[in-house]
């Protein structure tokens, strides 16, 4: 049995259809598609169920073979329609076709069931709405404009010449037929109006979403999830009269060596850990950014102590950023180098404070790495401390916190 259906099932093509989970933007082509399967299955029921109601209000005998005939054939279009959705590689011009003929069987039905004065009439809205959904506007006013010349043809004939056969049947089956058209009539413009508006909003949503995301991505690294220099600039440019930051610039030691003897992807592992340290050590309103490379800068917002504080706190990072990192059997090891500036108490702008800091590591770079200096300070004596083995329960983020907030007071 199941080589019979794996048989059947090679038989079949593979369907042109896309699952929309909600994890991407479906394209035009797809929205339409999608459109085109609905259309298509709303006809179908929308046919046989009038034409079955026909032959149950006025029994098959009183039923005219034409009437019959278009509903089987309107079926039939449907299902062609349905096929052409979900298996055709480009279904528009076949349900242009489609379409126009479905519009044929309509004018017909309308002719031979009484003209302007039948029930039939009713459903003549729908066309240049299904145009609409499916196709262009283009379509959509050419279905518009030929059914309104239909509508005054078959008025014409009516008025000028009689030539309309007459529908006579029970009152009771021309008002349940006539509820009928007028119900599927609504219920089809008023489902296809609710449908276009839920796509325009899905896109417009995932659009904001697709927006919101570009510029994230603009304006933060791809590897540590950091701001980048985009994102430097920005509040560079941001700054108002009377605010003041630090700058830490800060580099790596060593990181070139574990490149070379560990890999790239060991380099890729060693920066992300990192990045990760460093969020726990710097509070939200702090800014985080990897320039590059090895590269970072922490711009610290509106500390209140001195200098020799903030080269405290700096001093702090290294022996955070010194702990050994694992990376599958291998331990990594890397220090780090700082460089600190003031706004606006070393430069007059953001830009010019960064240079300076920039200055000021590489003079702790030439004093022999592993330590902070700051712009106009002399190097110290270079630090003679091991990097930190990390104990057994690593540091909370509320210790982290209340050492920032302790270091960030004024020590006088």
């Amino acid at each position: 049995m199941n080589r019979v259906f794996s048989l059947f099932g090679g038989i079949i093509p593979k369907t042109k259809w896309v699952r929309d989970d909600g994890s991407f933007i479906l394209s035009t082509e797809d929205i339409h598609r999608r459109r085109m399967v609905m259309v298509s299955l709303f006809a179908f029921v929308m046919t046989a169920g009038y034409t079955a109601l026909q032959i149950q209000q006025l029994g098959f005998e009183r039923t005219q073979w034409l009437n019959l005939g278009t509903g089987v054939v309107g079926c039939l279009f449907a299902i062609i329609s349905l096929k052409v959705s979900l298996w055709s590689a480009k279904p528009r011009p076949y349900i242009r076709i489609l379409l126009l003929g479905f519009s044929l069987l309509l004018w017909v039905e309308i002719f031979q069931s009484g003209g302007l004065t039948g029930y039939h009439i009713g459903i003549l809205p729908i066309l240049p709405v299904v145009a609409a959904i499916l196709l262009n506007t283009r379509d959509t006013m050419f279905f518009t404009l030929l059914n309104i010349v239909i509508v005054f043809g078959i008025g014409y004939i009516a008025i000028d010449t009689q030539y309309l056969p007459t529908f006579a049947i029970s009152d009771q089956s021309d008002v349940l037929l006539s509820g009928f058209i007028i119900m599927i009539s609504t219920l089809g413009c008023g489902a296809a109006a609710i449908m276009l508006v839920q796509q325009s909003e899905k896109v417009n949503r995932q659009l904001l979403d697709l927006v919101e995301y570009q510029s994230h991505l603009a304006a933060h690294d791809h590897l540590s999830g950091l701001g980048n220099r985009i994102r430097l600039q920005e509040r560079f440019e941001r700054v108002q009269d009377g605010e003041s930051f630090d700058i830490l610039l800060i580099d790596l030691d060593g990181f070139k060596s574990v490149n070379d003897t560990y890999g790239h992807n060991a380099g890729d592992f060693l920066i992300k850990t990192l990045s990760e340290r460093l969020r726990e050590v710097t509070d939200e309103n702090d800014l985080l950014v990897r320039l590059g490379g090895d590269e970072f800068v922490i711009l610290l917002e509106e500390v209140d102590g001195t200098l020799g504080s903030v080269r405290k706190y700096a001093e702090y990072l290294i022996d955070i950023i010194s702990r050994p990192y694992r990376f599958e059997q291998n331990v990594l090891r890397v220090s780090a180098s700082i460089g600190h500036a003031r706004y606006p108490d070393h430069g007059a702008s953001p830009s010019k404070v960064l240079s300076l800091a920039d200055s000021a590591l590489y003079a702790a770079k030439d004093a022999g790495k592993r330590q902070c200096i700051t712009h106009g300070h002399k190097a110290g004596p270079k630090s003679k401390r091991r990097p930190q083995v990390p104990a057994k329960k690593p540091e909370t983020k509320r210790k982290i916190a209340a050492f920032t907030a302790n270091l960030r007071q004024k020590t006088g």
